[in-house]
C-alpha cells in the first residue's frame, strides 16, 4: 500500500480463497517448492560443517594431483 491508500475491498472472501491456487498458481498452504527445501538444506549443511567452496583454474597435471589428494582425504582410515 502507498500513500495512505486502503486496501480493496473484497466482495466474496469465500470465493477468492476457494479460487487461490488459480490467483496465485499456488495452493495457500503450499511448503516451498523441493528445489528451494534442497538449497536451503545444503547451505545449513555446509554451514554447520564448514565447508567452503573454492574455484580454481589448473593445469590438467594439478588437476590429477588434487583428486590424488582429494582421494587420499576421503579415503577410510586404517
Amino acid at each position: 500500500m502507498g500513500k495512505g491508500s486502503a486496501p480493496r475491498p473484497m466482495p466474496d472472501k469465500k470465493a477468492f480463497d476457494k479460487n487461490f491456487d488459480a490467483v496465485f498458481n499456488k495452493a495457500p498452504d503450499s511448503g516451498p517448492k523441493p528445489k528451494a527445501q534442497i538449497m536451503r538444506e545444503m547451505r545449513e549443511r555446509r554451514n554447520n560443517e564448514g565447508m567452503t567452496e573454492l574455484h580454481v583454474w589448473v593445469t590438467p597435471q594439478q588437476k590429477l594431483a588434487i583428486e590424488a589428494i582429494l582421494e587420499a582425504d576421503t579415503a577410510p582410515l586404517r
